[in-house]
């Protein structure tokens, strides 16, 4: 960590929640007093995108020292995640977290004991599930492949251990750091000046791929992102999106069609192909949702 950064600043952004997100960010303060933080302060943003549960309240009564922004309406993600970030001093270490993940007791610890350089845009943790299991948070940039095997594609799940699924899925913890294309926004670290550089978050994603557009525009700059498996946090996942399944699986296509026409598509044709096989898997997704309930 450069000798200039002082603050810590976490920001999480709050749709609901309820008691998981106040577990989660109850985390960061036990994490907090474990790391040797003196020449440190921390500082937690939580956006509220209009909750409308009484979360922020509650929030607000167990750690009164957060900083609580209430918004009147659901921006999305990377909206609220951008009004947190013009709240950072010049010279922070950021945290993006998403308030259903809970940090390790020794985050912070090793946090604070990072090394970046000049060509380093963000780090993400080993993110573990609540069940032990290995999030694949770190991944090759999404191609047409993505498609087939993806994070959460039945190939990638019947064949985890296949070559196709190893390009894709790149979080190997028994490897030790490592450079790879992007990290989930689960958990994201980076600093204010890269965030200047590299520009905040695209607000036309509402939810979902902001993270993978991110790194992608730090690396157009000649910046990397690291996998920090020392780092670990436990996700706790859809304590948000459950109750907005139908909504969020909506999101989830379009970011996806959003980040293919922006990166990925060569041409006019091969974008409206990539719509069309999203549209087809956005409807097998609803029907299958509508099926579960």
């Amino acid at each position: 960590m450069g000798p200039r950064v002082r603050e810590v600043a976490v920001i999480a952004v709050l749709y609901r929640g309820g008691e998981t997100a106040i577990r989660c960010l109850e985390s960061l303060f036990t994490a907090w007093d474990a790391a040797p933080t003196s020449a440190h302060s921390l500082k937690v943003i939580a956006v509220d995108n209009a909750s409308g549960d009484g979360t922020p309240e509650r929030l607000r009564e167990a750690h009164p020292s957060i900083e609580l922004m209430m918004q009147d309406r659901n921006t999305g993600f990377a909206a609220a995640c951008n009004r947190g970030l013009r709240e950072v001093a010049p010279h922070a270490l950021i945290v993006v977290l998403n308030p259903d993940v809970a940090v390790d007791a020794g985050f912070f610890r090793a946090l604070l004991t990072a090394t970046w350089d000049d060509t380093l845009a963000g780090i993400g943790p080993q993110i573990r599930s609540a069940d032990g299991s290995l999030e694949q948070s770190a991944r090759a940039f999404p191609t047409a492949a993505t498609g087939a095997f993806g994070r959460t594609t039945l190939l990638s799940r019947v064949f985890p251990h296949s070559r196709p699924a190893g390009r894709q899925l790149l979080a190997q913890p028994e490897s030790g750091i490592a450079a790879v294309d992007w990290v989930s926004g689960a958990c994201l670290i980076t600093t204010r000046r890269i965030i200047d550089t590299v520009g905040p978050f695209d607000e036309g994603y509402w939810m979902y791929w902001e993270d993978a557009d991110w790194c992608r525009r730090a690396a157009n700059l000649g910046l990397r992102i690291e996998y920090h498996p020392e780092l670990l946090v436990v996700h706790h996942q859809g304590s948000s999106s459950k109750s907005r399944p139908f909504a969020t699986i909506v999101a989830f296509h379009r970011s996806a069609a959003r980040y293919y026409r922006t990166h990925v598509a060569r041409s006019g044709l091969s974008g409206a192909m990539a719509q069309i096989a999203l549209g087809a898997r956005l409807l097998i997704k609803l029907a299958a949702t509508v099926i579960r309930r």
